[in-house]
Formats: C-alpha cells, structure tokens, sequence
C-alpha cells in the first residue's frame, strides 16, 4: 500500500495540547497507520499539496518494540527533512514486523519559493505516544516538540 499525500485530504488530526504539537491517525491497516502518521507529521511542517515525487529514497528502522519503531520512523522521518530538507508526497511500508520496517519515501527537496512552510517540528517525543489496535483498524496518538 501507497500512502500519497492529496490536496484536501488529510490523514491525521490536530488534538490540544498545552505546549507542543499532537495528532491522532486511524487507519485500516498497521502499515498505512505508520505512513498517514509520516504524512500527518510532515503535513505540520510543510504544505504537501506543493511537494511533487522527484525522487524515491529506501527507509529502513528497527527497534525494541512497536512503539519504538512508531516513534524512530516518524524521527527518521523528521531528521531526513532537517538534515537534507527533502520531504515525502508518498510513504510506503512495504515490510513490517513488531520491531523492525523497510519502506520507501518518494518526494523532493524543500524551494522554499514553492513550498509552503509551516510550524518547525523540533522532535517526536515518548510523552502521550501510543499506538493501538481498534476494531476497525489502528489508531495512534503522537506529541512532536515545537
């Protein structure tokens, strides 16, 4: 399955929080749960709408436990936009175990004459983190540090 980020279509929402940045995402399925998760994050700090898929780029994450693995991709996630400033249109997981996932992130470098820029995330915390089974799917709740 292919996540593709859409004008006018959002896959994760804003919830309160008192000092950082929070959403929930729901999917149907673990994977797409970790790839509207990616876009929900990214879609904080840049208008995916103006992002085209120039280039594709393989990601892979392990760690201790699901939690883990949902916090370290969303962190890769973030570190390949600050470090390089490329951010993804499309994410896609095409391997996934409990601790471990081998997807891919097409997207393109950040013009900041093009693309519009929005709030600065500065990392994903453990703080409120969780990721759950539902009866219809996946849900996950998520806090970044602005």
């Amino acid at each position: 399955m292919v996540t593709r980020a859409r004008e006018g279509e959002s896959y994760s929402r804003e919830i309160e929080h008192t000092a950082d940045v929070a959403i929930e995402v729901e999917a149907p399925t673990l994977s797409a749960l970790f790839e509207r998760a990616g876009l929900g994050m990214l879609a904080l700090m840049v208008d995916l709408a103006t992002i085209a898929p120039r280039e594709r780029r393989v990601v892979a994450v392990e760690a201790d436990d699901r939690e883990s693995l949902f916090h370290d991709w969303l962190q890769t996630l973030l570190v390949r936009f600050q470090a390089g400033l490329f951010v993804p249109c499309a994410l896609a997981v095409d391997e996934l175990s409990e601790c471990a996932l081998r997807g891919w992130a097409e997207g393109e470098r950040i013009d900041v004459s093009r693309h519009g820029i929005h709030t600065e995330i500065k990392g994903v915390t453990y703080h409120a983190l969780a990721v759950r089974e539902t009866a219809t799917g996946w849900w996950a709740r998520i806090v970044f540090d602005v």
